[in-house]
């Protein structure tokens, strides 16, 4: 277990790495330049995000996904949850079955 002295420069450095992310991802998407980052750093930051979200739900319980309602448009949220559940082998059936499990 950690200590919240340890665990706040940890905190506050995630918190301008995130900040410079979405700096660059937005110049990145502005350029049109988004098929020259590679498959792995996209997986790279969807794996460490989704690591926290797990990370987090195990200390405080179920929690709604933190995005923003301008966050993400329609297609970027279907593209995501497609691409998810694709590399997980789960069809939507699965899904359905699966979505309300955790209430």
């Amino acid at each position: 277990m950690t200590t919240d002295t340890t665990t706040a420069p940890a905190v506050a450095e995630l918190d301008g790495l995130v900040a410079r992310l979405g700096e660059l991802t937005a110049q990145i998407s502005a350029e049109e330049r988004g098929a020259e980052v590679s498959d792995e750093q996209i997986a790279d930051v969807l794996y460490a995000a989704a690591r926290l979200f797990s990370a987090k739900t195990d200390r405080v319980g179920k929690i709604s996904w933190p995005i923003r309602e301008d966050a993400l448009n329609a297609t970027e949220t279907v593209v995501l949850v497609t691409a998810l559940l694709d590399a997980a082998d789960v069809n939507l059936f699965d899904m359905a079955i699966w979505y309300r499990r955790a209430e």
